[in-house]
């Protein structure tokens, strides 16, 4: 066991080199993390009441209450890790006198619980898809929803079977999987929602590789959710979600993929909140923290409200050309490196590309 500090907290968890480690912490996650405190600093409500189902050493829950300071009750929950969540609330007990504090070693698929909570946060290691149903029977009306999935294999379209299996969705390798992996896991917490006359909206998204986490709002307004399918070719790399049977550029057959979310992945108006907040540092993050924060929300925003986005790897190949420098895109996206959106459908796209 090793002592570790991440923003306002100190906290005990073991090596995550161990194996076995019973208590297991992600130091390369700090700036998921980093996103949370914003985002609960930013839309949710003072003397708020607020769950963990899945706590570990605890870290994120401790950052959340010692941070923000909006939470006047805060549960703790981990079958496993109980006792080292209690060690760790010990020695941080300075900056969380304003919160009333509970440990529970609950199975998460039936937490259960007498009041309900402002806000709960899924972080199983895994798939989420089991603990919805727990989560949403306590979440208040006006609430914020964390859901992390890591089960990115299912997701990204390496294993069709088990995504259709879990999601209900079937999902596809491709250039743009992590968009698919974040609209089909979106699409399935808006229908678990749904089934428990709760209408979700996705605030904001993070992806890292191995892991997707996604922030949702209990919104009073009935709106119908945008769920359906985006086709892609075959045979290049032309994809809509127009329903297509052939390819109109080169008339190959297309993939249905999905179901899966058709909306915006983030809400304009709550990033716009958390970049005002940030600006404000209340939280007092360091430099390096904010500067990365306020990167992301910016780059966020200025995404184009477009499903998909291409890349210029791809495109590249497929036209048989060197690499294009992803310089010459405006309108990039936060989920490449090489990806950029466009409001051109594909035969437009290559048309302008090749005029030049």
């Amino acid at each position: 066991m090793e002592l570790f500090k991440e923003g306002n907290v100190i906290f005990h968890a073991e090596d995550k080199q161990l194996k076995k480690a019973g208590v297991f912490f992600n130091p390369k996650r700090k700036f998921d993390r980093d996103i949370n405190v914003l985002l609960v600093s930013s839309l949710i409500k003072d003397n708020s009441t607020g769950l963990e189902l899945f706590s570990g050493s605890g870290i994120r829950g401790l950052r959340l209450c010692a941070e923000t300071k909006k939470f006047n009750k805060f549960t703790f929950n981990d079958i496993k890790s109980s006792n080292i969540i209690k060690q760790n609330l010990e020695i941080n007990k300075k900056n969380l006198l304003m919160t009333v504090k509970t440990v529970n070693n609950a199975e998460a698929t039936s937490f259960k619980s007498s009041s309900k909570y402002d806000y709960i946060d899924i972080d199983p290691f895994g798939s989420p898809v089991f603990y919805l149903d727990s989560a949403l029977n306590l979440l208040k009306r006006g609430g914020v929803l964390a859901v992390s999935a890591t089960d990115t294999a299912a997701l990204l379209g390496s294993a069709q079977k088990a995504c259709l299996r879990k999601y209900g969705s079937l999902s596809l390798k491709t250039a743009y999987s992590n968009e698919i992996g974040i609209r089909i896991l979106i699409k399935r917490v808006v229908e678990a929602a749904l089934a428990h006359s709760i209408n979700l909206v996705p605030i904001l998204f993070n992806f890292e590789g191995n892991f997707i986490r996604v922030y949702f709002k209990a919104n009073s307004l009935r709106i119908k959710p945008n769920i359906g399918y985006a086709y892609q070719c075959y045979n290049c790399p032309n994809r809509t979600i127009e329903t297509l049977e052939k390819c109109d550029y080169c008339g190959s057959k297309m993939h249905r993929v999905g179901p899966m979310w058709l909306g915006s992945l983030y809400n304009k108006k709550y990033v716009t909140k958390m970049l005002s907040s940030l600006k404000q540092n209340s939280m007092k993050f360091s430099d390096e923290s904010s500067s990365k924060l306020l990167s992301y929300l910016n780059a966020i925003l200025s995404e184009l409200p477009v499903f998909s986005y291409y890349t210029t790897s791809e495109i590249s190949s497929f036209l048989k050309q060197p690499e294009i420098r992803i310089s010459k895109f405006k309108n990039r996206t936060v989920l490449s490196p090489k990806g950029f959106r466009t409001k051109s459908n594909f035969s437009d796209l290559i048309k302008s590309l090749n005029s030049e």
